[in-house]
């Protein structure tokens, strides 16, 4: 049994069970499929936890290392994490991801950006700053400042 296998017992089973799988392959895929059609739904809800599990891990790692580590958005200073998500620099998401096949969002783009190597380009900006940016081209923040900017230059001179 497994609890009185010592490590290279289990490493010999982990080698033949490879070899099995390498000679017999179709026949295991087979297998599985039946097995995954007859448990659907426990199939489903274990695929769901094990995503949840990586999602878990890669998401603070990519938002810890586009904001340097502060955890906060570029933009307003936000900190809480359930809003925190990655923007596109240039505002060019969607082409870029259509033309280079990145995933636009989500999940796959944190994974994305892992196996990577977290490529340039992106930032970490909270939900409100990133959907106000997609909206006007620049972050409400920055149009208020402007504005204001601009309404003190009028009144001054």
């Amino acid at each position: 049994c497994p609890p009185c296998q010592g490590p290279a017992q289990r490493e010999r089973g982990r080698f033949y069970s490879r070899i099995y799988y390498r000679s017999h392959r179709e026949q295991c895929i087979q297998t599985a499929r039946r097995s995954q059609e007859r448990n659907r739904d426990r199939y489903l809800r274990l695929r769901r936890e094990y995503e949840a599990r990586k999602i878990k891990r890669v998401v603070p790692l990519v938002i810890g290392h586009y904001s340097g580590g502060t955890f906060r958005c570029a933009c307003c200073g936000e900190s809480q994490r359930d809003f925190l998500t990655i923007d596109h620099v240039n505002g060019n998401g969607y082409k870029t991801c259509k033309a280079l096949g990145i995933p636009r969002g989500g999940s796959e783009l944190y994974r994305w950006l892992v196996r990577r190597g977290f490529p340039s380009g992106y930032a970490v900006l909270c939900m409100n700053c990133n959907a106000s940016k997609g909206k006007h081209g620049v972050c409400a923040h920055k149009l208020r400042t402007e504005s204001m900017k601009h309404s003190v230059e009028k009144t001054s001179t």
